[in-house]
């Protein structure tokens, strides 16, 4: 997985407020924790026992962790934050207009599989003949109509397609504010120059309800 940007993301108020919290809380979870050592003491009778820190930095690097894999993904906080949930398997159908400067009508299927958290994101499109992964992406949301994702990709055929080649490209795609479907395009280096649509459509067991 790679990092990705967002568009008008509050990020750094995000990490501050994890930070602050952190910074807040670790006082008095280290009383707290200080407290059940001295109820060891008694109990046990041991004439001493650690004390217990528990430092900022972890408080914050486990505040980090919570919130980067699953908080995030909390409808109404995504809806404030302007982050569609892309997590999930997707049917995808393309259509490719243009290769090698000349115009064609070439339908393929593929599935195109979408790892996200907070902070990175992988897309995995395969074909029958190829497999390509995101290298760079970013997102932005539209208002009224939904979320714009742009990624550079690399793609590398199968060992027994000797007629293609390795090569990049970008794709572009529009997702609905519900996340469920999205269209676009995509175009290739100049090692393919192709030129083509895609639809997608999120599969039916990985919808959210």
């Amino acid at each position: 997985m790679h990092d990705y940007s967002i568009d008008r993301h509050p990020k750094e108020k995000v990490l501050f407020l994890l930070a602050l919290i952190a910074i807040v809380t670790a006082p008095i979870v280290k009383g707290l924790a200080e407290y059940l050592v001295s109820l060891l003491e008694v109990s046990t009778g041991w004439s001493s026992a650690p004390v217990v820190g528990v430092p900022v930095f972890g408080l914050f690097a486990g505040l980090y962790f919570l919130f980067d894999k699953f908080l995030w993904k909390i409808t109404w906080l995504r809806k404030l934050l302007l982050v569609p949930d892309l997590n999930g398997k997707w049917a995808c159908t393309g259509r490719t207009n243009l290769k090698n400067g000349e115009p064609v009508n070439f339908d393929w299927n593929a599935t195109v599989s979408i790892t996200q958290s907070w902070s990175k994101i992988l897309i995995h499109l395969k074909t029958s003949q190829s497999e390509s992964k995101s290298i760079s992406a970013s997102i932005y949301h539209e208002a009224g109509v939904g979320y714009r994702l742009l990624y550079q990709y690399n793609n590398k055929p199968n060992a027994d397609e000797l007629d293609l080649s390795n090569h990049s490209g970008s794709a572009e795609l529009l997702f609905s504010e519900g996340a469920e479907s999205a269209s676009g395009s995509y175009y290739t280096d100049r090692h393919r120059t192709t030129v083509g649509t895609m639809k997608l459509e999120r599969e039916q067991e990985t919808c959210r309800g």
